[in-house]
């Protein structure tokens, strides 16, 4: 049988039908390179860190704390039904001040107002069912209450100023009052630089002398938190300069004859 050749490395038979094409051998393919693998590593540790912090995140905060539950006016008893915990996260510098259980809230005195949800604060409290926590407000210039700025729980001096100019005297009423409420005009019915100070002062004299002074003196606050042994005067009197002190005496004196001396007329008259 004869063959005739048509192209390069093609053969044809006699019959015109070509021969089965050879099987074509591709090379096997190999594992991967130490980069893919290092590569592959990187990924699925980057996935897992990833797990992590997402189910970290849906578990929230491992603590909860104290807050109020409810609206709490200044001087009530605090119970169960004003007290609820909530989870939250706190920085470290606050955890001492705040409380995880509710027992150890249950039967003490609310010094201040709290709002519902405010987080219950050591420096808010008084110990003891039984304390009773003497609370009132007063009004006066922010110029005479360290500027307006106080907040609750600051300790204050209480001072109260009779008369003007040099027969003005300046009086302590209060050693140690604490300010347990901070209100603005803007939030009161008071006059524009105004504030709103509500004190606690276990004194009961101290507590009169104080109201008695927002009718007949000028009450001013000095700021002393902080203060190791806060030292005041009890009484201050300006000086007075001698030839003021002569002038006023002598006008004083002059005034007081004529009057007399009318009050003898008009009864002689009489």
């Amino acid at each position: 049988m004869a063959a005739t050749q048509t192209r390069p490395g093609r053969i044809e038979s006699n019959g015109g039908q070509p021969p089965a094409e050879a099987r074509r051998l591709r090379p096997r393919r190999g594992l991967p390179g130490g980069r893919a693998v290092v590569g592959g590593l990187l990924v699925a540790v980057a996935a897992v860190g990833i797990f992590a912090a997402v189910s970290g995140a849906g578990r929230g905060p491992d603590t909860s704390y104290v807050v109020a539950a409810r609206d709490v006016a200044p001087g009530s008893i605090l119970s169960a039904d004003d007290l609820e915990l909530v989870a939250m996260d706190l920085p470290r510098v606050q955890q001492s001040r705040v409380f995880t259980s509710l027992s150890s809230v249950d039967g003490a005195v609310a010094v201040g107002p709290m709002s519902e949800g405010e987080l219950v604060q050591a420096g808010a409290l008084a110990d003891g069912a039984d304390a009773v926590v003497p609370t009132f407000s007063v009004s006066l210039d922010e110029a005479d209450a360290n500027a307006g700025e106080l907040q609750r729980g600051d300790i204050v001096q209480v001072f109260a100023t009779y008369g003007s100019d040099t027969a003005g005297t300046t009086v302590a009423l209060s050693s140690e009052a604490r300010v347990i409420g901070v209100s603005t005009a803007e939030e009161t019915v008071s006059e524009s630089g105004q504030i709103v100070l509500r004190l606690e002062v276990e004194s009961a004299e101290e507590r009169s002398a104080i109201i008695n002074a927002t009718v007949t003196g000028r009450l001013a606050v000095v700021r002393t938190t902080g203060s190791e042994d806060p030292t005041t005067s009890e009484r201050f009197r300006p000086p007075v300069d001698p030839d003021t002190a002569e002038g006023a005496s002598t006008t004083t004196t002059e005034a007081s004859s004529e009057e007399g001396s009318g009050s003898g007329s008009g009864s002689g008259g009489g």
